[in-house]
């Protein structure tokens, strides 16, 4: 049996035969950056079950997991990842060596675990990944980048870079307060994409409604920066047991009220995509714009 990666590529040229020169430099994929000022507050599971409701609404989605050194998504989807990122560099593999296929179609990178990654984009590095993401642009709709949690050099690059810098707290005080630092950082810093945030583990949605217009007021006050209400979710033993069986509940329980919440976030992303073109520049012109000033986060 052909090894899973050639599998891939195979799949990746089949594709890219079948669309003509105008639609390839057309294809810009959106870049999603999912974040949190804290651990523990359903990030990652959110990512997955995202990813696989653009998956179904017919889009190619593709989850970059940058929690580099300590990445989950594995666990969440129950697959087995043999690469991770560091292998790029340390045995030369392409984007699609150690690309894997993840639940219902989507397809997952791992940052690895116990590693330290991002230290190594520079330099002749950087060039070989810029090129790389530049051929996932080609392929995919959605590069979605679960970072990881908090304010950290590795997990600000990632958010500067993203359209759409999405936000996932809870009505936990600390998730709030670690919330806002790392927006107040990445717009201190000059961001200027999309924010929106989604509240998790919520009893309702007037408590939902209550921590949003709590993020929102203070960021319009102080960082003169509006945030989006996305959407939110309860706090479901569905969701728990998902993960305990890691099976994504959106697979797993797809008529729960949980999954149709998840639905309906993933259908503004594509009503807003299909309403207003915002992008102008890729994310791999982007990333070369970014690495090549040396930036703020270094001095």
């Amino acid at each position: 049996m052909a090894d899973q990666a050639e599998k891939l590529r195979k799949i990746m040229d089949r594709y890219s035969k079948k669309e003509n020169t105008s639609e390839k430099q057309a294809r810009k994929a959106k870049f999603i950056g999912i974040t949190s000022g804290k651990g523990g507050v359903g990030k990652t599971n959110f990512t997955v079950n995202l990813a696989i409701s653009l998956r179904r609404l017919g889009y190619k989605v593709i989850i970059v997991d940058g929690d580099l050194g300590l990445a989950n998504v594995d666990l969440i989807t129950g697959i087995y990842l043999k690469y991770n990122i560091s292998h790029m560099f340390s045995q030369g593999k392409s984007i699609f060596d150690i690309m894997s296929e993840g639940p219902d179609g989507i397809k997952i990178i791992s940052g690895g675990s116990g590693i330290k990654e991002f230290h190594l984009l520079s330099g002749k590095n950087l060039n070989q990944f810029i090129n790389e993401i530049e051929k996932l642009e080609k392929y995919f709709d959605f590069i979605i980048m679960d970072t990881g949690a908090g304010i950290s050099e590795n997990v600000i690059k990632i958010l500067l870079l993203s359209d759409d810098l999405v936000l996932v707290v809870t009505p936990d005080p600390t998730s709030l307060m670690d919330g806002y630092a790392l927006l107040k950082t990445v717009v201190l810093y000059g961001y200027v994409g999309n924010i929106k945030t989604v509240v998790n583990m919520v009893g309702s949605k007037k408590e939902a409604e209550e921590v949003y217009n709590k993020l929102n007021g203070v960021s319009n006050r102080f960082l003169n920066k509006n945030i989006e209400f996305l959407g939110y979710l309860n706090r479901s033993f569905i969701v728990s047991n998902s993960v305990k069986k890691q099976q994504p509940f959106i697979l797993d329980r797809p008529n729960s009220s949980v999954s149709k919440k998840i639905n309906n976030i993933a259908l503004k992303f594509i009503n807003k995509e299909k309403s207003n073109d915002l992008k102008t520049k890729s994310l791999s012109q982007r990333l070369k714009e970014f690495f090549s000033i040396e930036g703020a986060l270094n001095k």
